[in-house]
C-alpha cells in the first residue's frame, strides 16, 4: 500500500496515460456494428460442430486433454445436431456417439460421485479418475437434464440412474428450506482435499458382506493399486456384464450387489466431517438446476423433481424479484446485488421449461416480465446484442 501511494504521488502523469491506454483497450473490447446485409445462416453452428469432432476424445470421450471440463454445452450442440438430422436420410450418428460416450466415460469416472451422486467440477486427467472435489451447482443442473435427454436417447439405464442420482443429491444436499439451491460444496474437508470421498480398502472390505465386496471391488478397482494419495476414490474399471461373466451370475444379481455395497458405504460416508457449503443462493445458478429438474422430471417421469423446481422458482419469484427487478444473490435473509444478463437469461429459460413440465400461468407471467427486464436494462439498441450489466446511474470502468 505504501508502494502504491508513492506511486500515485510521485508519477501520476504515468498513471494518467495508464488509465487512458487501459480505457481504450477496453475500447476496443466491444464489438463494431453486424454490417446490415449480414445473412444468417447455420454457419457457425456446423463449425462448432466440426470444431467438437476435431478435439474428441475417442477413447474417454470429452474434448481435448488434461484437465477435462465437462463442458455441458458443448455434448447438448452435439445432441442437438444428432436429433436435428434424426429423422433424415443421413442422421448424424457420430454427433450421438461423441455426447454419449462422454456423457458414459463421465458418469463411470471419479468425477461422478459414484455413491451419493452429482459431478465435481473437473478432472485432473483425461480419464475422468481424480477430480478437483469442488462441486458446482452450475455443473449439476446441465449435467442432469443432458442425463435425462440421453436416457431418452438412448434408452441406457445408465444414464437414467445418473440423472436420478444427480436430481436426489440436489434436493438432499443442497436445497435450502426456503426451496433454493446452495452454490457449491467445497473440495477440502478436514484441511485435505478429497478427503471425504476417497477409501481404505480395508475399510470397505470390512463393511460389505463378502458377496458384495467381490462384485463392488472388481467394479471400482479395489483389486488394483491405489490411485488417489495412497487411498482408493471410486472410479468404474469393469462393466457389471464383465463381473458378472467371471462371477457365473447373471447382470441384475451382480448391479444389486453392487447397489447394495454402494448404499451401505453412503451411509458411512455421511458419518464422516462434511466438506463446507457455500450457501448463497444464485439466481442464475438456480435457473440452470430448475431448468435441469424440469427436463428430468418431464423425462424420466418425475413429478417430484418438478415439484421441487416449481418451489425454487416460488423461491426466486418471492425473494429476488422485487418491484420488477431481479436480484443476483440471497443470503441469510438477505437478497442483493442488481442481477446480471446471465440470471435474467437462464431464468427465462428455466421458466419456459418448467412450463412445459407443469403450466401454472403465475409462471407465464414471471417469464414475460423477465423478457421484458431483459430487453430493457440489457439490449444494446446501437449495435444489437446485449450487455453483461445492466443500465445504471454510474458506467462502470468497462461493460462487457
Amino acid at each position: 500500500l505504501r508502494r502504491v501511494e508513492s506511486f500515485y504521488r510521485e508519477r501520476r502523469s504515468d498513471v494518467a496515460r495508464q488509465n487512458a491506454s487501459l480505457q481504450d483497450v477496453f475500447a476496443d473490447l466491444v464489438p463494431p456494428p453486424a454490417a446490415t446485409d449480414v445473412v444468417l445462416s447455420d454457419a457457425p453452428i456446423v463449425e462448432a460442430r466440426a470444431d467438437l469432432e476435431a478435439s474428441f476424445d475417442a477413447h474417454f470421450g470429452g474434448f481435448g486433454g488434461a484437465p477435462k471440463f465437462p463442458h455441458p454445452t458443448s455434448i447438448e450442440r452435439l445432441l442437438r445436431a444428432w436429433h436435428a438430422t434424426a429423422s433424415g436420410d443421413e442422421p448424424d450418428l457420430q454427433a450421438l456417439f461423441m455426447a454419449t460416450l462422454t456423457l458414459k466415460r463421465m458418469a463411470e469416472g471419479g468425477l461422478y460421485d459414484q455413491l451419493g451422486g452429482g459431478f465435481c467440477r473437473y478432472s485432473v486427467d483425461a480419464w475422468w479418475m481424480i477430480p478437483h472435489f469442488e462441486k458446482m451447482l452450475y455443473d449439476n443442473g446441465p449435467l442432469l437434464a443432458l442425463a435425462a435427454q440421453a436416457a431418452i436417447a438412448t434408452g441406457d439405464g445408465l444414464f437414467r440412474r445418473v440423472a436420478v442420482e444427480t436430481a436426489e443429491w440436489a434436493l438432499r444436499d443442497m436445497r435450502s428450506p426456503q426451496g433454493g439451491f446452495y452454490a457449491a460444496l467445497d473440495a477440502d474437508s478436514e484441511g485435505h482435499e478429497g478427503k471425504f470421498y476417497a477409501w481404505e480398502k480395508a475399510e470397505i472390505e470390512a463393511l460389505l458382506p463378502q458377496d458384495e465386496y467381490r462384485a463392488f471391488s472388481r467394479r471400482f478397482g479395489l483389486d488394483r493399486g491405489a490411485n488417489f494419495e495412497g487411498k482408493w476414490h471410486l472410479h468404474c474399471f469393469a462393466s457389471v456384464e464383465e463381473i458378472a461373466e467371471e462371477l457365473e451370475l447373471e447382470p441384475r444379481i451382480v448391479a444389486g450387489r453392487i447397489d447394495a455395497a454402494r448404499a451401505r458405504l453412503l451411509t458411512v460416508r455421511n458419518g464422516r466431517v462434511w466438506p463446507g457449503r457455500d450457501d448463497k443462493v444464485l439466481t442464475a445458478w438456480n435457473g440452470l438446476m430448475i431448468r435441469g429438474l424440469a427436463i428430468a422430471g418431464r423425462a424420466l417421469e418425475r413429478p417430484d423433481f418438478v415439484d421441487a423446481a416449481a418451489a425454487a422458482t416460488d423461491f426466486i419469484r418471492t425473494q429476488c424479484w422485487r418491484d420488477g427487478q431481479l436480484m443476483a444473490v440471497w443470503k441469510d435473509g438477505q437478497a442483493r446485488f442488481p442481477a446480471y444478463l446471465d440470471d435474467h437469461a437462464f431464468l427465462l429459460d428455466a421458466l419456459i421449461e418448467l412450463l412445459q413440465s407443469r403450466w401454472r400461468s403465475e409462471d407465464l407471467a414471471f417469464a414475460r416480465a423477465l423478457a421484458d427486464s431483459l430487453l430493457e436494462r440489457f439490449e444494446d439498441r446501437e449495435r444489437g446484442g446485449f450487455w453483461f450489466t445492466a443500465e445504471g446511474s454510474e458506467t462502470p470502468l468497462y461493460r462487457p
